[in-house]
């Protein structure tokens, strides 16, 4: 095998390994309980079985430094979960089409690779 293509297979195998990562969902404030666990319910789904771990923190109602979408408070959910860059990637991608004909949950998201 020449070295070159060890790369690529070494690089082939890192794709599939679970990545952990952090992140903060901004809800809209005035949504209920309901509204809002299946939004965060919709978002798991996104991964299509490709989740290997999930924690999520609910802080509640937080202030914003300024206002996202006409709101100065947003509920603030912050998760940590592990999943294959793939599937993290078309979450990613699905999450920042924009809602169109539906009330939009989901304000403001930021996620960061955990070391």
């Amino acid at each position: 095998m020449r070295r070159g293509d060890a790369q690529k297979t070494r690089a082939v195998k890192k794709t599939h390994l679970p990545t952990t990562y952090e992140g903060v969902l901004l809800l809209r404030p005035d949504c209920d309980d309901a509204t809002r666990s299946g939004a965060l319910d919709q978002f798991k789904a996104m991964f299509n079985d490709g989740l290997a771990s999930w924690e999520q923190t609910e802080r509640g109602l937080q202030p914003n430094a300024y206002e996202i979408k006409g709101y100065p408070d947003a509920y603030q959910v912050v998760v940590n979960f592990s999943c294959p860059p793939a599937a993290f990637k078309n979450a990613y991608e699905e999450l920042s089409k924009p809602v169109v004909g539906q009330e939009e949950v989901i304000l403001r998201s930021m996620f960061l690779k955990s070391a």
